[in-house]
């Protein structure tokens, strides 16, 4: 909401995709879904990060 608050979706348009028509909801749409993608990927990289090593940090079998 803040971002969007100072960024017009056509003026980013025009600076990234000029050729491409796109509507000025079509951007707050596409924003959004950047937006909730990245905090979704950043939720995933630290559950990643918080396993247990007891999963990983198996002992190793006896040397014969």
């Amino acid at each position: 909401m803040v971002f969007f608050a100072f960024v017009d979706p056509l003026l980013l348009r025009d600076w990234t995709f000029p050729d491409i028509e796109l509507s000025r909801e079509a951007g707050y749409t596409i924003g959004f879904f950047m937006f909730w993608l990245a905090t979704a990927s950043s939720s995933l990289f630290t559950w990643i990060l918080l396993r247990p090593a007891s999963r990983f940090n198996a002992p190793l079998p006896p040397e014969r």
